[in-house]
């Protein structure tokens, strides 16, 4: 004698809830633009030109922000500048 519970047909289960459709992100959506709050910084402008040509305007970017006193911003500007170098010599 094998124990099983008896199966219930489908007619006798409740009905299921309806779905509700989750939104999905839209990434091929450009975002929408606001204004930079503390803490946010807005993406670098575009540097046109050779790998070269861009360490060097990296390096001008990154003095004028040690100029005006904005540290950070001379850091991330050398990190580019340090990047197009290496692109120039084929390390990345």
């Amino acid at each position: 004698m094998t124990l099983h519970s008896p199966r219930k047909s489908v007619s006798s289960m409740p009905p299921s809830r309806p779905r509700v459709p989750v939104p999905r992100p839209n990434f091929n959506k450009p975002r929408p633009t606001t204004v930079a709050s503390a803490g946010v910084r807005p993406l670098p402008a575009r540097v046109n030109g050779s790998a070269l040509q861009k360490q060097s305007q990296w390096l001008a970017r990154a003095a004028d922000a040690e100029r005006t006193g904005d540290g950070v911003e001379a850091e991330l500007c050398r990190q580019y500048a340090e990047h197009w170098f290496r692109v120039s010599r084929g390390e990345d």
